[in-house]
């Protein structure tokens, strides 16, 4: 491999390590909190079966990851998100499964 090829290798893997940390770095802190307190919520309220919700937080904003098997289950997850100190707004990404899917 020339030594030029090997430079741009190189280069390449330490610009992918440091947008992973930075991007790593970005959930620290308040987000950190927040994310614990919005995934707390929701498995104190333990509202449904057939559901897998993620949770991240980036600057405030919730984002709501996984699926649900009903409308209504989803809306009251952003709904609790929504109630949590802190949450600035909420990203749905939920999906909605019918069952067998």
């Amino acid at each position: 491999m020339s030594r030029y090829a090997m430079t741009a290798l190189l280069m390449v893997a330490l610009m992918t390590t440091v947008f992973c940390t930075t991007a790593l770095a970005a959930q620290t802190g308040r987000d950190l909190e927040i994310s614990a307190a919005v995934t707390e919520a929701l498995i104190r309220e333990n509202p449904f079966e057939n559901t897998h919700i993620d949770v991240k937080t980036f600057d405030g904003v919730v984002v709501l990851g996984g699926h649900v098997d009903e409308f209504y289950k989803m809306q009251r997850v952003i709904e609790i998100t929504r109630g949590i100190e802190g949450v600035k707004s909420v990203d749905n990404r939920i999906r909605i499964w019918a069952r067998g899917e």
